[in-house]
């Protein structure tokens, strides 16, 4: 049992690997101009209230 444990291991590790390679090679574009700001917007005409706010007035 203990062997097929390692092989599993080894397997697991060695994808992890690949796709940790695999994404430094990838480049993330950025956000457009103004998407963070059209989201809350729509945040606050649903009446949600963004979690982050709350933990940030609680920090201060």
């Amino acid at each position: 049992m203990k062997h097929r444990e390692k092989k599993c291991e080894k397997h697991w590790a060695d994808e992890f690997d690949q796709l940790e390679a695999a994404s430094r090679e990838i480049q993330v574009p950025s956000a457009p101009p103004g998407e963070f700001e059209s989201i809350l917007a729509e945040m606050t005409r649903r009446g949600i209230k963004p979690r982050i706010r709350k933990e940030l007035k609680h920090d201060k």
